[in-house]
């Protein structure tokens, strides 16, 4: 199979990438898109997905398909993640999806979901760079990769998840946020703090770190090629956080390089990563505009 469509169903986003492997060994992407549908919506641990966040999750996967098939995909393979593994009709969902659409999807288990996503920024950053480490922030868990070789961990912290337990109103009130910074903590000591070796360069990879790059960077309109490999710092990311939690939706939408529908969540995203760094003592980290897709099609092209 010399042309692949990757779906990434996340709690927040779902995310189409079709590739081509060439004669020559390369490959090269012929379609990237997005869509939030919000699929982790009022979801709680074994509770159920909501009816219209299926519908939307249904309606964006059609028109993906679509989308593949006209750039000439042979296949499409999908990957359900935290919302899958969370809810308790995750599987029954996706064999629905299967029904409908004709195409496999495969719930992923925490590790592996790391595994595709630290693919993806090896594959990107990982030259030259000795080790690599990588973190992905969806809407329903956090992935930690500690070097090729290193440890993985898949935390329940998301950027829904958090929202919807912590947060009632906007601006997000100092109580409230007190209590998302005490819940990232309190997991990221719980889960990480016995890891000894530390990775020398760090990626943060999907919609959370580049919709916070794009800010920094004020873009107009929404550019992967300025995104993709930029130098996220510590001292740039902190005032950012701060002005995007105390800024009414209002304010926060009308922010230069601000995607609307990323404006409710970003808040809590940039608060994970933000602490994420600080607890790794990263002073800077480099932002893919990729993820667990592009990680999916890399190894299924380069082995197939």
């Amino acid at each position: 199979m010399k042309t692949l469509a990757v779906i990434d169903m996340g709690s927040n986003t779902l995310l189409v990438t079709v590739g081509r492997r060439l004669e020559d060994g390369e490959i090269r992407i012929l379609l990237d898109e997005a869509e939030v549908t919000r699929l982790g919506q009022s979801l709680c641990d074994g509770g159920t997905l909501h009816p219209d966040a299926k519908h939307r999750a249904l309606k964006a996967l059609a028109r993906f398909k679509e989308l593949a098939l006209a750039k000439g995909a042979e296949g499409i393979l999908a990957a359900g993640t935290a919302a899958f593994r969370r809810a308790s009709d995750g599987a029954a969902f996706a064999e629905e999806i299967t029904t409908q659409l004709g195409f496999p999807v495969r719930i992923l288990k925490g590790e592996e979901e790391a595994h595709y996503s630290f693919a993806s920024a090896e594959h990107d950053f990982g030259a030259g760079r000795g080790s690599l480490g990588m973190i992905d922030i969806g809407g329903g868990s956090t992935e930690f990769v500690f070097g090729g070789k290193g440890p993985r961990f898949s935390l329940p912290i998301g950027t829904v998840k958090l929202t919807e337990k912590f947060v009632s109103e906007q601006p997000i009130p100092d109580s409230e946020w007190n209590g998302v910074l005490k819940e990232i903590h309190s997991l990221l000591k719980e889960k990480l703090s016995e890891v000894a070796t530390r990775p020398e360069a760090w990626a943060a990879v999907a919609a959370t770190p580049a919709s916070l790059a794009a800010l920094l960077l004020k873009l107009p309109v929404y550019d992967p090629a300025k995104i993709h490999g930029y130098r996220l710092t510590r001292r740039a990311l902190e005032p950012l956080v701060e002005a995007l939690r105390t800024s009414s939706m209002e304010v926060r939408r009308s922010m230069p390089g601000m995607h609307p529908d990323r404006a409710e969540l970003l808040p809590i995203g940039g608060a994970i990563l933000l602490e994420a760094m600080k607890f790794l003592d990263a002073q800077e980290i480099l932002v893919s505009d990729h993820g667990l897709r592009y990680g999916i099609l890399f190894e299924e092209l380069t082995s197939s």
